[in-house]
């Protein structure tokens, strides 16, 4: 039977509908409700978070949708990056019994039969060429790992990304604001204006807010699992090398 990983389980399109379909109810909700005033004289109390969220409802529901995906993706990463989804353990130890016993056509096989595994296609290299010179073989290795590094790196690359793009938006939003801040002026008048103009870049300057939020927590999430992720690929490549290093010792 083939193992799966975690990794190859995450339902990426379902998460995607269902964001989709939460920020829709959520910007539907929103919008319904009044307009955000300025800070209440009687208390000194500025808005609240939900106030805040109001002023740009789509954006700042893109932004929140945003945040949702960089915490599912960091907790799926954090529970499947690691040495034992990457290079189990028992997968590794029926591969070097195999190994040992030279019997490397079934070695190969079986490999075959677990590619969702990360060494998987990697020691499949290294037993299908062991007739081969050992640094021919290890020049296999690295071209290998490398290629099957790549896909890991690419897949957290997906919280560098909402930490490039949430700032953005919170930017545009803001953006936005101050344009409509700035020509709804000419209907207040000049005793208003000065007040009015101050609510709404106050207002605008919200998203920017919410965008810087969610960019230092995917940063942050970024960091971490890039730091797991570097430290479980050591740990497969010493795993791969000191199968190789078996077959050297056992040709020789």
């Amino acid at each position: 039977m083939k193992q799966r990983t975690m990794t190859d389980r995450f339902p990426f399109r379902m998460v995607g509908l269902a964001m989709a379909v939460f920020t829709m109810l959520a910007t539907t909700v929103v919008m319904a409700q009044e307009e955000l005033g300025g800070i209440d004289a009687a208390t000194g109390k500025g808005p609240t978070i939900i106030e805040l969220y109001q002023t740009s409802p789509i954006i700042n529901g893109i932004i929140l949708a945003l945040s949702v995906f960089a915490i599912l993706f960091f907790l799926f990463f954090v529970a499947t990056i690691n040495t034992s989804t990457l290079a189990p353990c028992r997968f590794v130890d029926d591969v070097n019994k195999l190994v040992l016993a030279k019997k490397f056509d079934e070695a190969a096989h079986f490999c075959r039969t677990h590619q969702k595994i990360f060494v998987a296609s990697i020691i499949q290299r290294c037993v299908e060429n062991a007739g081969k010179d050992h640094s021919v073989i290890m020049d296999m290795v690295d071209s290998e790992g490398k290629r099957r590094s790549d896909i890991l790196w690419n897949r957290i690359s997906y919280l560098a990304d909402i930490a490039n793009v949430a700032p953005m938006l919170g930017l545009l939003g803001t953006v936005l604001g101050m344009i409509k801040a700035f020509f709804a002026m000419k209907f207040e008048s000049l005793s208003a204006s000065s007040s009015a103009l101050s609510t709404s870049i106050g207002q605008a300057m919200a998203t920017t807010m919410f965008g810087l939020i969610v960019a230092i927590l995917a940063t942050f999430c970024y960091s971490i699992v890039k730091s797991r992720l570097t430290r479980s690929l050591a740990s497969a490549e010493e795993v791969v090398h000191s199968l190789a290093d078996h077959m050297k010792r056992g040709d020789a």
